[in-house]
């Protein structure tokens, strides 16, 4: 069977009366406001590959925590050294980050008077 060009383009079987596009507006407006109302969860519940994919990432964002070493007196020391290059090069911010405990308002406030 040779498809010509004016069969290609033959609507004569599709519905072209009012009441068809009546019910085709009804539906579409219909499904679009129960979308709108549709959380995070529902999308990701009613897709299987998404649900797939958000329990993939979770479970290696889990084995990823576990992984990671526990701190202890050997691991200290790489955290100390990142404490320290990523601390903030004034005297107030250093003494905010590198402190076991915060620093006393006191002492902040007469390091930045003395310093400014």
């Amino acid at each position: 069977m040779v498809a010509t060009m004016s069969n290609l383009f033959d609507t004569t079987t599709i519905r072209d009366d009012a009441e068809y596009w009546d019910v085709l507006a009804k539906r579409v407006a219909a499904n679009a406001a129960r979308e709108s109302k549709a959380s995070g969860f529902d999308w990701l519940a009613q897709s299987r590959a998404s649900s797939w994919l958000a329990a993939s990432l979770l479970l290696v964002a889990a084995l990823a925590f576990l992984v990671l070493p526990t701190e202890s007196s050997s691991a200290g020391r790489p955290r100390a050294d990142w404490d320290q290059a990523l601390a903030p090069a004034d005297d107030v911010g250093q003494a905010i980050v590198l402190r076991d405990a915060p620093p006393a308002i006191g002492a902040l406030l007469l390091r930045v008077q003395v310093g400014g």
